[in-house]
Parts: C-alpha cells; structure tokens; sequence
C-alpha cells in the first residue's frame, strides 16, 4: 500500500498539455450536446458553459481514474486526443442539426515503466493491462451516474439531469473499439473500447451492452436499474459467447 501511495505522489498528475487537451475535448463535446440534446435553461452562453465545465470534470475522472490504476500495474499514461475524431465530430453535428450527439472522446496512451514491473513476468505491455486500465474510465463515469441518480429523482434538477446525460456518453462513446488515425491508413493507438476489446472480446460484449443498456433505460425511461442492464448484457454476452467464442 505504502509503495502504491509512493506511486500516486510522484506520479499521478495531468500535465499541462494533457490539460489543455481535455478542455479542447470539451469545449467540443459541450458544442455538441447543446446543439439539440440538452438545454440547462439559462440561456445559450450560460448553457455552453456549463457543459464545458460538466464534461472536463467528467472526462479529469475517466481519465484520472485510468491513470490510477495503469501506476497500480505499472504503466504512466498520458492523455492524446484524436483529432480527426473532434472533426468527424462536429461535421455530423452539423449534418444532423445536433440530433446525433456523437462525439469522440479520445484515450490514454501507456507506456510501462520498467522498475514498477521489475516483478512481473515478462514485464512489457500486457493486453489484459490495457483492458484493466481502459474499464476503469466508463465504470467510473457509470458509477458516478449511480450516486447522483437519487438526487436527481428527488429533485429532477436539469443541471443533474445534464451531468447524468453527459457521463453517459462518455461511457458509452469511449467503449465504441476504434482504431485511431492522423492520415489515412496510419493508425495509432486506439480507443478505450478498443484497448478492452483487444483484451477479451467477450468482456467487452458484456461491459458495451451492460452499460449502452443502462443509458437506454434512463435517456428513453428515466429508470435507474445496474441490475436490469447487467442483466441484459449478460443474456446478449452469453448468446454472442456461444455463437462466436465457441465457434
């Protein structure tokens, strides 16, 4: 424990242009969501504001929490955002006057550090690693939706409402397994839901269906049910186990 508090001190840190990176993400990720998905009340400005600050808080804790446990098995990640993903973004955010919300939310980039995984076997980077880290972001963007979901029921604050439709996304965005490029056929590195779904397709049935089944429930019922969700996602994972990973 001792060693792992040594680890966060010294290196569990966003730096400056890392920063910057995710408030450019989320100036565009806000641009998005307030074109036609969600509206605070307080007018355009204010509105866009809001989600700016919603979504950099949303995305420092997905991120942040990667970052906690890449040091935990030994690999620094940075942040590195997908820039013709941001384009992409925002061309069919205007082709759909903003009735497809979509956006790319980037991912971290690891890279292990060899005198923390002295220990480990064949220390280099691991898939099953990557899978670790890259789960931990949307689980905790899920678990976050989970705490104030009460709160929101209680009060049906649209302010909430909006942090709750803004984690989802980014939960379920960041699982789309895509491989990133800068030109054409130059890929580097890929999305959260790719670094899970190298690691275990299945495992990546379950968490992508367990948690697209979560936002579908609240987004087109305003029910808040992990057990429902999970269910669903195991029943699909189960059915997609036996037709293709037993094939």
């Amino acid at each position: 424990m001792h060693e792992l508090l040594t680890r966060y001190n010294k290196r569990l840190r966003f730096e400056k242009k890392e920063m910057s990176h995710i408030l450019i993400t989320s100036l565009i990720t806000a641009f998005i969501l307030s074109f036609k998905l969600i509206d605070t009340g307080q007018g355009y400005v204010v509105n866009l504001i809001v989600l700016v600050i919603i979504a950099a808080t949303s995305f420092f804790m997905h991120f942040g929490a990667q970052k906690i446990i890449g040091l935990s098995l030994g690999y620094e990640s940075k942040y590195k955002p997908w820039l013709n993903g941001m384009l992409i973004s925002i061309i069919i955010c205007f082709f759909s006057y903003g009735y497809i919300p979509l956006f790319f939310t980037g991912s971290l980039w690891h890279e292990h550090i060899s005198k923390l995984r002295v220990d480990v076997f064949r220390g280099g980077v691991k898939h099953k690693d990557l899978g670790y880290i890259a789960f931990a972001g949307p689980i905790t963007n899920i678990v976050l939706v989970g705490l104030i979901a009460p709160i929101y029921l209680a009060t049906k604050s649209p302010l909430i409402y909006a942090i709750i439709i803004v984690n989802l996304l980014i939960a379920v965005y960041s699982l789309l397994p895509i491989p990133t490029f800068e030109k054409l056929r130059q890929f580097k590195g890929g999305t959260t839901g790719l670094y899970l779904f190298i690691a275990s397709r299945w495992i990546w049935v379950l968490a992508f269906v367990s948690i697209l089944a979560y936002a579908a429930l609240i987004l087109l019922f305003n029910f808040f049910s992990y057990i429902i969700a999970v269910l669903i996602g195991a029943v699909i994972t189960i059915i997609y186990y036996l037709n293709y990973e037993e094939a």
